[in-house]
């Protein structure tokens, strides 16, 4: 798999995927759960509900905003890769938060299900074939390919596990 070119993603996507190293994006969401694992062992439990600051995401609804993101953005890539061609909606992960009940879980519990969501994914992905990467949808109005949306999840988690180890874990 090569790097999504540029024409194949929407531009706010630039900073996600510059995010991801090298051009094997399903090696990066390989390589993410073994760093998950290891991230869920740095919080102690008496933190999993921890917000750095009034009105931002808790660990725990940080962790399920990734797995229902990652539910997306795989889903959306299976229809792509599907030939799918009808166009798809956006979400509002700020109401999929809010009516997540993620305080409710273990953080163990969220990130199982993660894991999960996530190996589901890469299994979707190591059974494409190399001409299903380049096939193309529209998703929240923007044309978007299959191997965009593979850098996009990657980048994405990249992202977020980089706030956790720097604003969150920092202030723990």
């Amino acid at each position: 798999m090569t790097r999504p070119k540029p024409t194949e993603y929407p531009k706010h996507f630039d900073y996600y995927i510059s995010l991801v190293n090298g051009n094997d994006g399903i090696k990066a969401l390989e390589n993410q759960v073994i760093k998950m694992q290891s991230l869920i062992g740095d919080i102690p439990e008496e933190k999993e509900n921890y917000a750095y600051e009034e009105g931002k995401w808790t660990i725990k609804e940080l962790l399920g905003h990734l797995t229902d993101a990652e539910r997306v953005f795989g889903y959306r890539a299976l229809r792509f890769a599907r030939g799918d061609h009808q166009e798809l909606p956006g979400f509002d992960e700020v109401s999929y938060v809010k009516n997540g009940n993620f305080d409710k879980r273990t953080l163990y519990n969220l990130a199982h299900e993660f894991g999960n969501i996530r190996e589901s994914n890469i299994s979707l992905f190591r059974s494409l074939q190399p001409e299903d990467f380049n096939k193309k949808g529209i998703a929240n109005t923007y044309k978007i390919t299959v191997r965009a949306l593979v850098f996009i999840i990657a980048g994405h988690w990249e992202h977020h596990y980089n706030i956790i180890k720097s604003t969150y874990l920092d202030k723990i």
